[in-house]
């Protein structure tokens, strides 16, 4: 079986759910399950070695300037990448107390409008991933923020995977 687990990682600092998904990840790929822990935001931060991959969606850098400045909404492949690189995104993160939290108001909900929302090529990205590479069994989102993405995953993830929230 193949598990993606979508896990949001909390900036430079530690995080209860980060240490919580990682070991649940760890635990599992023990277990022989291709289990993928995916961030999205910022790399997980936790204090055993991490288990998720090395790409992170939804980079958080990323999305807030798609947020902010449309072009950005519309910027080639490789500039999204170094946007949502590792290193940039944790060499950022001691800036995360910084950020005022009615700013992220109005990214929430653009995260929560999926497919129909500003952060749509974001969802693309994620969506291309799980169905060309990773091919999930099962994809388990791990916050009520992510079910904008649910749709999209649904309807390009065919049968191929169920969608369930921490609702389910």
């Amino acid at each position: 079986m193949r598990i993606a687990y979508i896990a949001a990682g909390a900036a430079g600092m530690y995080c209860g759910s980060c240490i919580h998904d990682n070991a649940l990840a760890s635990a599992l790929q023990r277990k022989g399950i291709d289990f993928a822990l995916i961030p999205t935001y910022t790399p997980l931060r936790t204090d055993e070695p991490g288990a998720s991959i090395d790409r992170v969606f939804y980079g958080g850098i990323n999305v807030y300037l798609q947020q902010k400045m449309g072009i950005f909404r519309h910027t080639p492949y490789f500039i999204d990448r170094l946007l949502n690189s590792r290193t940039l995104l944790n060499s950022l993160a001691r800036f995360s107390g910084s950020t005022r939290a009615e700013d992220l108001g109005a990214l929430t909900v653009s995260v929560l409008e999926g497919e129909e929302g500003p952060q749509k090529k974001e969802l693309a990205k994620l969506v291309r991933w799980l169905k060309e590479d990773f091919q999930p069994d099962l994809v388990q989102l791990t916050n009520s923020m992510f079910l904008g993405m649910a749709r999209e995953m649904k309807r390009e993830l065919v049968c191929k995977a169920k969608i369930f929230s921490s609702k389910d």
